[in-house]
């Protein structure tokens, strides 16, 4: 079995438009879809760090004061792969969004209202994201491709309530 690979996807938003990246490889499950920019984590490289650099290389956008609203658990046995990955929200975004690597993928601003039924964003993607935007507290999710060249399922494994008590 390959290492479990550690992710982030930066939330940036602004102006009612989330920044989103489309792959341009027919390899990835995502071909042609709009996602969140992000990547690998890099060795010795926090989560924050790992954002701000895959959002500069992505989509050319600072960001700062970024906070951890969730966590990916992707999985798919036919291709030996487990990630983790981060959820984090951008409380500052700056910059011009452009396409900074033409040969792997495009950036796009999509907007925000009537994400939730955007047939170019994932399904598992717009339910996460309308979790957050809901105001629903940390997300957990889960994302399976169970048979092989079968479709992707998901779930919401559990949330904490953003008004939990802490001990």
């Amino acid at each position: 079995m390959s290492s479990i690979r550690v992710q982030v996807s930066c939330i940036a938003v602004r102006d009612g438009q989330i920044a989103m990246i489309k792959k341009l490889n027919p390899a990835y499950k995502t071909y042609g879809l709009y996602i969140p920019p992000g990547g690998h984590v890099e060795r010795f490289e926090t989560i924050e760090q790992a954002c701000a650099r895959e959002m500069r290389e992505e989509t050319g956008l600072d960001v700062a004061d970024l906070e951890t609203v969730g966590a990916i658990t992707f999985l798919n046995e036919e291709y030996d792969y487990h990630a983790v990955c981060f959820l984090l929200l951008a409380h500052q975004v700056s910059g011009t969004l452009a396409t900074t690597e033409p040969d792997k993928q495009t950036a796009h601003w999509v907007a925000l209202d009537g994400i939730g039924s955007n047939g170019m964003v994932p399904g598992y993607h717009r339910d996460f994201l309308a979790h957050l935007f809901a105001g629903r507290g940390f997300m957990n999710g889960r994302v399976e491709w169970r048979q092989p060249g079968g479709p992707a399922e998901w779930t919401i494994v559990r949330s904490a309530s953003a008004n939990a008590p802490t001990a």
